[in-house]
């Protein structure tokens, strides 16, 4: 994990390298909306002395037509010819007049020369005069739209700089998208497959994931089909996040089972959701001016929402679920970068590399991890379900069939032995005088007694056999590819292991025997009630004879027709 989060630093820390390493120092200075100037005016330099300080926050929150200045600290000292490069923006119209060159370059978010596999999000304005130090680059800025997160990024650098650094973007983003589509899909397989509601969650979480890191991006409205939603403009990135969060929370109560852990917490994730539904529906309906006021409560929510569904995976941590410590895990990583971009987002402060190439791959990470702890969750799941029908089958005191399971096992080996003929055995084994055990030593003993001996018996089968407590101290063995002879070996060793010490239950050495009456079917196709039947007949020839030893039921000399056959499949 240490190797992998260090080659993730790399990645995230050469990517910006790349863009930035013919850059451009520059600073970006505003002129107030509110200044009536002209066109003329601006780009003589008769205004210079009303443009401020700003930044490329003021670029996010056009609401009208704005100048800005682009003063360069040094000369341009590379031999490439220098361009202006606006990148993360998509809803601002720029018009650009390089230094005192009257011609001005007007670009649009889309070019039609500029080639198809770069970024859409990107503006390049090839610059006609190498920039020096001091002469300033005027710029009127639109807006194309509403307001949106993105903060665009300004440089002045060479073309070839900002290609590479654009198809590192693209592939980025792009790549991620796909990595949690994909990720997404074969959770929608898995959920048609077992039907549990709990991957159609997963599959939401993540596909809100990667289409919120293509709007962040400013890829995901060149995904085909996505042109529809351009006059959504910025509110996307907003839909997506909000519509993330609200299945994240969903998705954190289920995997957590918070309900059962923590139902306080479990309340709270509820007023959540309907916090996080409450802005869903505004996010449409809030003018563009109240936007950034509605992002900014959204935020909030989201970074309380984080705050809970940390809570709740640490609380499962806790209670012994691995899959919530898979769900910890990926959780601490993903929302750990969604945290930061958010908090980076409303104190107004610049995302830095690691954070803004971290975020998607975190969130890739944490799809797989989260995908990781639901396979273990289904893991858990199958255990239990298995536990339990183990639990259905066998009898609780001494571990062996109940008395329905080895009558199935037993019209199972009759079906066996119609299709195939092999031979089927029974035996039918009963404890000696076992009344007398429990009121003399009493009922405890007696229990003990009926695990010792369901233990020593198992000891003497083979794997193909079954063995079955059929009511008190009867036990039933059905023993398949076992003729009458083999049976009744069987049946001697089960008799002499029964018997070969006391048994120590409640600080009492206590006798113990058992008397076996043995069917077989080896040479007729009686039904199961019949071999039981003559097994049983057998037990009692055989206690009659004195106890503690075995009694074989003399086989029939008839053969039976196919309806009986028949009928000993019905037993169950």
């Amino acid at each position: 994990m240490s190797r992998l989060f260090r080659l993730l630093c790399l990645v995230c820390l050469l990517c910006p390298v790349v863009a930035g390493a013919a850059s451009l120092a520059f600073g970006l200075e505003r002129l107030s909306p509110d200044h009536a100037a002209s066109d003329a005016a601006v780009r003589a330099g008769a205004l210079d002395d009303r443009f401020v300080p700003t930044d490329t926050t003021a670029l996010r929150d056009l609401d009208r037509p704005t100048w800005f200045r682009i003063v360069p600290l040094q000369d341009w000292q590379i031999d490439a010819p220098p361009v202006l490069v606006v990148r993360q923006t998509r809803f601002q119209v720029l018009t650009v007049y390089p230094g005192n060159d009257v011609a001005a370059t007007t670009l649009g978010a889309l070019r039609a020369d500029y080639p198809a596999h770069l970024s859409r999000g990107l503006m390049i304005f090839p610059l006609a005069a190498a920039p020096r130090a001091g002469v300033p680059i005027y710029f009127l800025a639109e807006p194309g739209g509403d307001p949106t997160q993105m903060r665009p990024v300004l440089s002045i650098e060479t073309r070839d700089a900002a290609e590479a650094a654009s198809l590192t973007h693209v592939r980025l983003a792009i790549g991620t998208f796909g990595a949690l589509l994909t990720l997404a899909l074969c959770g929608v397989c898995v959920w048609l497959m077992l039907r549990e509601s709990l991957f159609l969650l997963f599959s939401s979480v993540v596909a809100c994931q990667g289409f919120y890191v293509a709007m962040v991006f400013g890829e995901g409205l060149s995904l085909p089909g996505m042109e529809v939603l351009l006059p959504v403009g910025g509110r996307l990135v907003n839909l997506f996040a909000g519509l993330g969060a609200l299945c994240a929370a969903m998705f954190a109560r289920r995997m957590v089972d918070i309900g059962r852990i923590a139902p306080r917490l479990d309340r709270g994730f509820a007023v959540l959701q309907w916090a996080y539904v409450a802005v869903l529906c505004a996010v449409p309906l809030v003018p563009a001016k109240g936007m950034f006021v509605l992002v900014a409560l959204g935020n909030l929510t989201v970074m309380a929402g984080t705050v809970m569904v940390l809570a709740a995976g640490f609380l499962g941590w806790r209670s012994g679920s691995r899959a919530a410590a898979f769900f910890l895990l990926a959780w601490m990583m993903m929302q750990g970068f969604t945290f930061a971009r958010t908090a980076s987002f409303l104190l107004g402060t610049e995302a830095g590399p690691l954070l803004y190439y971290g975020f998607p791959l975190s969130m890739v990470v944490a799809g797989v991890m989260l995908a990781l702890g639901l396979a273990d969750r289904v893991r858990e799941m199958r255990l239990a379900l298995r536990e339990a029908q183990r639990r259905a089958q066998t009898d609780a005191l001494t571990g062996a069939l109940n008395r329905r399971s080895i009558l199935e096992r037993l019209d199972a080996a009759r079906i066996a032995f119609r299709d195939t003929s092999e031979p089927v055995s029974v035996l039918f084994i009963d404890l000696d005088h076992f009344k007398r055990i429990n009121d003399s030593h009493g009922h405890l003993a007696g229990d003990a007694c009926l695990r010792e001996a369901s233990k020593r018996i198992g000891s003497v089968l083979r794997r193909t056999d079954a063995l079955g407590r059929y009511g008190g101290e009867e036990f039933l063995v059905v023993l398949q590819g076992a003729a009458g002879p083999v049976a009744g070996a069987i049946a001697e060793q089960i008799r002499a292991a029964v018997a070969a010490e006391p048994v120590q239950a409640l600080h009492q050495a206590i006798p113990l025997s058992c008397s076996v009456g043995v069917a077989s079917s080896s040479g007729d196709a009686l039904s199961a009630e019949d071999l039981i039947a003559r097994a049983d007949a057998a037990l009692y020839a055989a206690k009659r004879e004195g106890r503690n030893r075995v009694a074989l039921a003399p086989l029939s000399s008839l053969v039976a027709p196919p309806m009986l056959v028949a009928e000993g499949k019905s037993l169950a």
